[in-house]
């Protein structure tokens, strides 16, 4: 039995409630980071999607199984790195249903990223994975992904904790900079007793 084709079109509205879910699977494997931040709100996703949907180096994408959606994408297009004059495509949030994993809408999804390279001037495609997600490092490594930095992320406070507690004098100072403003805009909106 043949496949049905794999369709790459521009998100729509009313693929907003399947976008919304894929984005929601793709919170869940990212582990508990992503599990702690709020959750896309309808309003917040429509808002995002027009303001890729204005943004000529911007595209987010869906990948249709006959009426399904089945997978999507955002794809946005910049510098290769802050300081470089190579361009480059970033695929974001890259995901499909696992009930149409291994049935080229992955591939699909990249072509068009490819597509959107070509006409955008851009040399390289990128995309960033957990280091966890063993078989989406695969996928990507199969299709001639190299791995090329080592991203991390650490929440500000923490960070300034962190700073503080190793004698960086200048951390614990922005963070009492920081509590005292956060006391002034505590007190300025207060009510005022009668």
């Amino acid at each position: 039995m043949a496949r049905p084709p794999v369709i790459v079109r521009d998100v729509r509205t009313e693929d907003l409630p399947a976008v919304l879910e894929l984005w929601q699977e793709l919170r869940e494997l990212g582990g508990r980071v992503e599990r702690t931040t709020p959750a896309p709100s309808i309003e917040g996703a429509i808002g995002r999607l027009r303001a890729i949907d204005a943004d000529p180096d911007a595209r987010a994408l869906v990948a249709l199984v006959g009426d399904e959606v089945a997978g999507m994408t955002v794809l946005t297009r910049g510098p290769y790195a802050a300081l470089f004059d190579q361009m480059s495509v970033h695929v974001h949030y890259l995901h499909v249903r696992e009930s149409c994993r291994r049935s080229g809408v992955g591939k699909a999804l990249l072509a068009a990223a490819a597509t959107f390279a070509d006409e955008a001037g851009a040399e390289h495609v990128m995309t960033s994975v957990l280091p966890t997600l063993r078989e989406t490092n695969r996928f990507y490594a199969r299709l001639g992904f190299a791995p090329v930095v080592v991203r991390r992320s650490v929440p500000v406070a923490l960070l300034r904790r962190k700073l503080a507690a190793q004698g960086f004098a200048g951390a614990a100072e922005h963070l009492l900079a920081r509590r005292r403003t956060v006391r002034r805009l505590r007190a300025a909106v207060a009510p005022i007793p009668d």
